[in-house]
């Protein structure tokens, strides 16, 4: 699988996770008079794909960057077989091209070279193709199925304690709330579900050295 690919489908699957937890439940309903208290969180950063950001600590969920590196040690075969599958396709296109401007084939003998030699290797990388696109999908919400929640969970927590209405998604409004800005309520959803994450991975029973 490429890196398009990849990308494409960690898209699909983050804006999956966006739309089944954009907004907090209200801690309390807002007096009559009283404005609305509304805050945001940055989801997509939290559950980040780039590089440079799963580095640092406080940008990202922990067990987010856990999951999502040991899903990409999974796919790495993967990705290195299509590599191989694209390579062989493409050099079957390269020897078909080199027939039809050399002129010294026929028609009827590009067409057949075509379906004996390069279609197969086209459907084989397709197909190919889309399945590890689907077992990516699959496998990513997985990941987000573990996670969200927590993040979900996490929200309505400072929503409480902060006294917010709501806490929506950054990404579903137009203007921007950087980190450390009041309304940006991210780095305490991270710390929150940082610090649990670290108390399960401290209480979770060592697993036995191999002599």
């Amino acid at each position: 699988m490429n890196t398009r690919i990849m990308s494409y489908t960690l898209l699909l699957s983050g804006m999956c996770l966006l739309g089944l937890s954009v907004t907090a439940a209200p801690t309390n309903s807002p007096k009559k008079g009283a404005m609305t208290k509304i805050a945001v969180v940055d989801v997509r950063r939290m559950l980040t794909q780039d590089p440079q950001l799963l580095k640092e600590d406080a940008s990202v969920s922990h067990e987010w960057r856990e999951l999502y590196n040991t899903l990409q040690e999974t796919l790495k075969p993967i990705n290195d077989e299509m590599k191989t599958l694209q390579a062989q396709y493409q050099e079957k296109v390269q020897e078909l091209e080199k027939l039809q401007k050399s002129g010294v084939s026929s028609q009827e003998a590009l067409q057949k070279k075509y379906k004996e030699e390069v279609a197969p290797f086209e459907y084989r990388y397709q197909a190919q193709s889309q399945r590890v696109q689907n077992f990516s999908y699959a496998e990513l919400n997985k990941i987000q199925g573990v996670v969200g929640p927590k993040i979900q969970k996490a929200t309505d927590k400072v929503a409480q304690a902060q006294g917010w209405d709501f806490v929506i998604s950054k990404d579903v409004i137009a203007s921007t709330f950087a980190s450390g800005s009041r309304f940006n309520v991210t780095d305490d959803v991270l710390a929150i579900i940082n610090a649990d994450y670290a108390k399960t991975k401290a209480a979770a029973p060592k697993k036995d050295a191999k002599a």
